[in-house]
């Protein structure tokens, strides 16, 4: 049985189902009020995706010089921490010039991480898939299974690179009804010029 339970539904579930007090030892129900419907299930799955198409040299080049500079500003922000800590730690000129050679590699290293470079006629494919689980039974998995894949194809629409990445969340990680709204919510599939 696949239905839709409201937050309040679901945590009564999730307490009376659990609790092994309300169970006597054959199993049966023994709690106040009539026995839970412990076997209902909740599962939902929603897929959206938007394809970035690449029709000129010029849209290709911004998109690869977005990319840079997203991944160095992430870098930057990674090494103010790292420059501020060692300046504690070593308190001083000497921990300025030690922050600064690590900002200096650091940033470096981030630079050199791979971003999926385009060129004219490429295009470049996310896809994001949400799968909502629950039930009350212990041991059955709760929570939220994201699945992140990308694609880019070049100008004879061929497969140049693919990505797949699952991210799996337990309901307690999330805001109450997320994971719901997210994997309920409408297909939808886009597409534009960058």
């Amino acid at each position: 049985m696949n239905t839709l339970l409201t937050s309040a539904e679901r945590a009564k579930l999730t307490v009376q189902c659990s609790n092994m007090l309300n169970w006597s030892d054959g199993g049966h129900w023994q709690g106040a009020g009539p026995a839970p419907n412990c076997h209902v299930k909740e599962r939902a799955t929603s897929t959206s995706s938007h394809t970035y198409n690449f029709p000129t040299d010029e849209s290709a080049s911004r998109w690869n010089s977005d990319c840079e500079a997203a991944i160095r500003q992430v870098g930057h922000l990674a090494t103010g921490a790292l420059t501020v800590g060692t300046t504690m730690a070593t308190s001083g000129f000497g921990g300025i010039a030690v922050a600064s050679l690590l900002a200096i590699t650091k940033d470096e290293i981030q630079a050199r991480i791979p971003y999926p470079r385009m060129e004219r006629g490429w295009s470049y494919k996310v896809q994001f898939t949400y799968e909502f689980r629950y039930s009350p039974i212990p041991g059955f998995p709760k929570g939220l299974v994201q699945t992140i894949e990308t694609e880019s194809r070049n100008h004879v629409r061929e497969i140049v690179d693919q990505t797949h990445r699952v991210l799996k969340y337990h309901l307690d990680q999330l805001p109450d009804g997320l994971a719901r709204l997210l994997a309920t919510k409408p297909a939808s599939h886009t597409e534009s010029d960058y």
